[in-house]
């Protein structure tokens, strides 16, 4: 089954959620010299960079990759601070 083309012009949850992953691992790391948060920022900007060859730049010729780009960011780091404001459950 192929993939509508229209409707990958959209950024889903599920790229936010896995962009946000990767962020989260490079931009809060105890040590971001360290080789996991390295491979964490090049993953994140690859994926970044994939979302906006395929999603953005055939349909939007006004947006560019940096404007993309901090909207990502922002998108990510609003995705997390959520996620840290949800109460945490103790394991049963």
């Amino acid at each position: 089954m192929s993939e509508d083309a229209a409707a990958r012009r959209l950024v889903t949850p599920a790229d936010i959620l896995r962009l946000a992953e990767m962020l989260d691992r490079f931009d809060s790391a105890d040590d971001p010299e360290s080789e996991q948060a390295k491979v964490a920022e090049r993953q994140f900007e690859a994926g970044v960079g994939e979302l906006f060859a395929n999603s953005v730049k055939p349909y939007y010729s006004t947006v560019t990759f940096a404007q993309f780009r901090g909207h990502v960011r922002w998108r990510c780091r609003e995705y997390l601070a959520l996620q840290a404001r949800q109460p945490h459950t103790p394991p049963s």
